[in-house]
């Protein structure tokens, strides 16, 4: 089982418990106004979850979704369910790797999702054969690409009607930073 800790968070494989307490984080209408509408169903996430816990025993491993929690006392050893980041080896070829970032509202605005994103980054970066993590997001997303400029991310694309849901087109962006860009910062 795979775990990262930092100064205020440990990232963690996720467990068949964990499952009430992911969805609940995408039933946030703030968080599910950047998602088309069949992505945010119930059957659609047990999918995302049950492909998720598989990924932890794939040879070779190449997804690496973690629970971000926020951990318990010594004495009790449980930890609170805050969000989730990945890194998933998307082209094994050309080592590029797509990033992702959630976190539950109540826990917004804390520095718990860069903390866990620059975790995980710096684990793919120094651990995996990676040479490019990108981050895909919607236009009006602002949250999640001021985290990707925070990281050192750099805006790659913009696409114009990228995608459609709730009636209407968005614009997309790719931010991405490189191997060697990441040991400078």
């Amino acid at each position: 089982m795979l775990s990262l800790t930092t100064p205020l968070l440990l990232l963690r494989d996720f467990t068949p418990a964990d499952f009430e307490t992911f969805y609940t984080t995408t039933e946030d209408p703030e968080y599910r106004r950047y998602y088309p509408e069949d992505e945010m169903t119930l059957d659609h996430w047990q999918r995302i979850f049950e492909r998720t816990l598989a990924s932890t025993t794939a040879e070779p491993r190449t997804q690496f979704q973690l629970a971000i929690c926020l951990p318990g006392s010594e004495a009790d050893q449980h930890s609170a369910l805050i969000g989730t980041c990945g890194v998933r080896i998307e082209d094994v070829k050309h080592q590029q790797a797509s990033f992702g970032c959630a976190i539950a509202r109540p826990y917004w605005g804390a520095g718990y999702a860069y903390e866990a994103s620059y975790a995980l980054i710096d684990y793919g970066f120094s651990n995996l054969p990676i040479e490019r993590i990108f981050a895909e997001t919607i236009v009006e997303n602002s949250r999640a690409r001021a985290l990707a400029e925070r990281l050192g991310m750099r805006l790659e694309e913009e696409s114009r009607q990228a995608k459609f849901f709730h009636g209407r087109w968005w614009d997309g962006v790719v931010y991405a930073v490189l191997k060697d860009e990441w040991s400078r910062s």
